[in-house]
């Protein structure tokens, strides 16, 4: 029963179908709803009908928690005012899921009895007006535990902002953010000082506070690491923060609680702290690099191994010849979870020591400069064979065209993701 999925297959196969052993089994399954899955295009959307239709009437009551995505709002909504007077008796943890596609639609989510409160930020194009009348008009006076999430780069940060100044009952509060990239937003690096004006002292009754905010400024005015620690005075929590001036003129500061709560780390460049005897970062899962001031060197990568032992996805962005090459054909690297590597934007060097020298046994989806890819082919090297055996997806910056024969051949289980152009072809 626990490897059918998406959950709501198995409610629909076991509820309203006349066997009151299976449904007694199924209400026992009922307290977490997660209504994500997307089903269009699939053979289970006449499911989803049915549990919409027949299912979700039966096991109202017993859901605690709901996981849905912004559109689906209105209908939760609609159903919730038609059958229990516009609320779930027992819904206590909500989580909604928003991006780009769903920006356009649905209405704000009011409520008074939620005490957990999880949003979940995608791609959110910057031009959507509606999506942050959306979070400006969430209101959950009760609320005692909130979650923001943003891993992309979000420039207007101020509805977050208004929404959590009106959360005075707020006792556990979580935010993953990454703000500002275009222009000039922020007008400064979000540091101890703009947490306590804007955040805290809006929460007379908050215990916890868990964080990871990364703010990019274009060129920022010079300020210090002291700087940026002095303004946490007042907090009593451990904290950590990491300071970058990149050669493309931008800024960037990530401040950070400890412990680390994170599953993800974005533009991480050689000055990071990633590497100490508490592993800190120890639970990261996702990581991109980048750095136009120094290459990343072999003993990097092996110090990314041992800090990341659970990393599953890695990204790098450096154009920079490594100086300490190594020349033995095999290095004692081993990311033994990474399923998906990104290297779209690298120097020849990077390509060349992950997938001819490093040990990727759970490599499944590549995405990689086409030159580059070429060039490793041609040398026809057995680790390369190795590490790309199981990949099942290949991406490439550029089409192929004359090329895909020699792609298929040496990538035989993977799914080429074509250009447009390709598939005129």
């Amino acid at each position: 029963m626990n490897k059918v999925n998406p959950h709501v297959l198995l409610l629909c196969s076991m509820i309203d179908i006349g066997n009151h052993r299976l449904e007694e089994l199924a209400f026992n399954r009922c307290h977490s709803i997660d209504l994500t899955f997307c089903y269009i295009g699939t053979p289970y959307r006449p499911f989803i009908r049915r549990f919409c239709s027949h299912v979700m009437p039966r096991i109202s009551h017993h859901i605690q928690s709901l996981t849905i995505n912004l559109s689906q709002i209105s209908y939760i909504k609609t159903f919730a005012e038609n059958n229990f007077n516009g609320t779930f008796p027992n819904l206590t943890h909500l989580k909604i899921m928003l991006g780009v596609k769903q920006a356009k639609t649905g209405i704000p989510y009011t409520s008074s009895q939620l005490h957990s409160f999880t949003v979940t930020i995608g791609n959110v194009l910057e031009e959507e007006p509606s999506f942050i009348s959306k979070i400006r008009s969430i209101s959950c006076p009760n609320l005692t535990q909130m979650t923001i999430t943003m891993y992309r780069n979000f420039n207007n940060y101020e509805p977050c902002i208004f929404l959590l100044q009106r959360l005075v009952n707020v006792e556990y509060l979580t935010l993953l953010l990454a703000i500002g990239v275009q222009g000039t937003t922020p007008h400064h690096f979000i540091d101890g000082f703009f947490l306590e004006r804007n955040i805290l002292s809006y929460m007379p009754r908050l215990r916890q506070f868990n964080y990871h905010i990364r703010s990019i400024l274009k060129n920022a005015s010079h300020i210090t690491i002291d700087q940026i620690r002095q303004s946490f005075f007042k907090h009593q929590h451990p904290f950590d923060c990491v300071l970058d001036n990149f050669n493309n003129n931008y800024g960037q500061c990530q401040i950070y609680s400890i412990p680390f709560i994170g599953t993800r780390l974005d533009f991480v460049s050689n000055r990071f702290p990633l590497f100490d005897i508490n592993k800190t970062f120890s639970n990261v899962t996702i990581l991109l690099l980048f750095d136009d001031i120094k290459p990343f060197e072999s003993v990097f990568f092996e110090r990314v191994a041992r800090a990341l032992p659970r990393l599953r996805t890695l990204e790098i962005f450096n154009q920079l010849e490594q100086q300490e090459k190594t020349t033995t054909e095999k290095i004692n690297i081993d990311f033994a979870h990474l399923t998906v590597l990104i290297l779209n934007d690298i120097h020849m060097d990077y390509a060349q020591q992950f997938l001819c020298q490093i040990y990727l046994p759970s490599l499944i989806e590549l995405a990689i400069n086409k030159d580059i890819l070429l060039t490793i082919i041609d040398q026809n090297q057995q680790q390369v064979r190795d590490n790309c055996c199981r990949v099942g997806t290949l991406l490439t910056s550029e089409p192929f065209y004359e090329s895909i024969d020699i792609i298929e051949n040496f990538f035989p289980l993977a799914y080429y993701g074509k250009h447009s152009n390709e598939r005129k072809q």
